[in-house]
């Protein structure tokens, strides 16, 4: 009985999570290996054009949505950005190396959303 609450009190706390709707985002896709394809670089611009759905979203959710970042970085006043490759890696035929960077502010929210090179 003394198991059964904080049980329930952890299962509820997850099932608040949820993933944003990003109409036309195939996400299985986007979480896919990344081969010589550029399928990210075709789908940020969903991403970028319903950003609104994104900013204010938790960590959990984005890597619910995105799956793990390729890289990230802790920046000053406890800060993150999550980067993900929209670019092949290098030993593929392609131009400039593009990432989407995903800004979280002090409370782990997104604050902003943009592909850097």
């Amino acid at each position: 009985m003394k198991y059964f609450f904080p049980l329930l009190l952890t299962l509820s706390l997850s099932a608040c999570y949820s993933i944003p709707e990003i109409e036309g985002f195939d996400k299985d896709v986007w979480q896919s290996e990344m081969s010589c394809d550029t399928n990210r670089l075709a789908m940020v611009q969903l991403l970028i054009s319903q950003q609104e759905k994104l900013l204010g979203e938790g960590q959990a959710e984005i890597q619910q949505l995105l799956g793990a970042p390729d890289e990230h970085e802790l920046y000053n006043r406890n800060q993150k950005f999550f980067y993900y490759n929209l670019t092949p890696p290098t030993g593929c035929e392609n131009g400039t190396f593009r990432r989407l960077s995903v800004k979280f502010d002090a409370l782990d929210r997104v604050k902003e959303v943009m592909v850097i090179e």
